[in-house]
């Protein structure tokens, strides 16, 4: 049973990531209560959870079993549609500008979980040069995408992709990307995000016959826990966890250790990168040499004990068990200063003066 993998939450979230990680054995569905159902679907694992489940010869046919198979259904229809619509402009793309560069779920999906619609995903992230986006975003319109956002476009000018597009009929969004993060966010400014590495961090694959682009293992392991890290998430926000987990799978030993710890060393993609980690390490869910951990946790500059262990313990209420914010904004805030770069020492002094108060926690603690 769950209380195996994590006592304090009981949630079987954490089991389905051990599972995928390990080939652990899920509880059986009719060990789960309606919101732990309910809590897996909206978080878009449903048919990941269905497809572990087949393993289990005692499935009933109970209302959960109903549920968590329609998800299932309902995503596979979706992905199929989403694939099918990614070909098309791949294609249509094809001899006009060089490959294009699948970014996220696009690309994870597509390559590495057992079967593509496992990794939902909210809309299409390409990645092109400056130069191919208008190219691009030409044969979107041809196919009759149109742009749509509350943001203007002076906003998007300034923003690491164009105006999202949409397909009235198909439902699906489309984002070009000419980069990783926007311009005024600090980790654009890193060596590691920058034009010329991912460039030289670009790998030829394929998807259903037609060349595309992909990044690296490493890069992709970065960048996954940085774009996460961003804000925390908390439907969806496990896919980051999942993305990281099949890279691992797949690159096992071959991961170039050296080149990340250099990519990280002293940044706050290293504080991201590390969070992660240790926390899937934490929580069995993954197995990582010690000493990898240890050398990740000397690159970064945010992390105390303490201050790791309400970053966890957020991770777990908000993401994992799905809890919702009672005061999301203070959250939010308390997120951030937890990330910052600028020390474990300062950022817990920032954390106590401002949130801790309000989130029930003694000044005790601190001392």
């Amino acid at each position: 049973m769950l209380q195996c993998f994590y006592p304090s939450t009981r949630s079987d979230l954490l089991a389905l990531l051990a599972t995928v990680s390990k080939d652990h054995q899920l509880p059986p569905l009719s060990l789960l209560n309606d919101r732990q159902v309910r809590w897996i679907i909206e978080a878009g694992l449903g048919p990941l959870f269905w497809f572990a489940s087949q393993k289990d010869s005692k499935m009933e046919d109970s209302r959960s079993c109903r549920d968590v198979k329609a998800a299932d259904l309902t995503t596979r229809l979706i992905n199929e549609i989403q694939l099918e619509t990614l070909s098309e402009i791949l294609v249509r793309s094809k001899g006009l500008l060089p490959p294009i560069t699948l970014l996220k779920g696009c690309s994870t999906g597509s390559e590495l979980y057992p079967q593509p619609h496992l990794r939902v995903m909210r809309d299409l992230d390409l990645l092109v040069e400056p130069k191919d986006q208008p190219k691009l975003e030409s044969i979107l319109l041809e196919m009759g995408f149109r742009q749509r956002s509350t943001n203007s476009h002076e906003f998007y000018a300034m923003h690491h992709h164009s105006m999202p597009f949409y397909h009235s009929s198909s439902d699906i969004w489309v984002e070009v990307h000419r980069g990783l993060f926007p311009a005024s966010n600090k980790l654009a400014k890193l060596p590691v995000f920058s034009p010329r590495n991912i460039r030289a961090e670009l790998r030829p694959s394929w998807l259903k016959g037609i060349p595309v682009m992909r990044l690296s293992s490493e890069l992709q392991i970065v960048y996954t826990a940085s774009h996460w890290a961003l804000e925390l998430k908390r439907a969806g926000g496990l896919f980051a966890f999942l993305d990281i987990i099949y890279l691992l799978r797949r690159a096992q030993r071959n991961i170039c250790w050296d080149a990340i710890f250099n990519w990280v060393q002293d940044s706050v993609a290293g504080t991201h990168l590390y969070l992660v980690l240790s926390y899937l390490n934490k929580n069995k869910v993954i197995e990582l040499d010690r000493k990898i951990l240890a050398d990740l946790f000397e690159r970064q500059r945010s992390f105390g004990i303490l201050n790791l262990k309400i970053a966890h313990s957020l991770i777990t209420r908000y993401v994992v068990a799905g809890k919702v914010p009672v005061a999301p904004g203070k959250v939010a805030v308390l997120w951030e200063n937890l990330l910052l770069d600028r020390g474990a020492a300062r950022n817990l002094v920032s954390v106590s003066k401002h949130m801790l108060p309000s989130f029930g926690f003694r000044r005790a603690t601190l001392s």
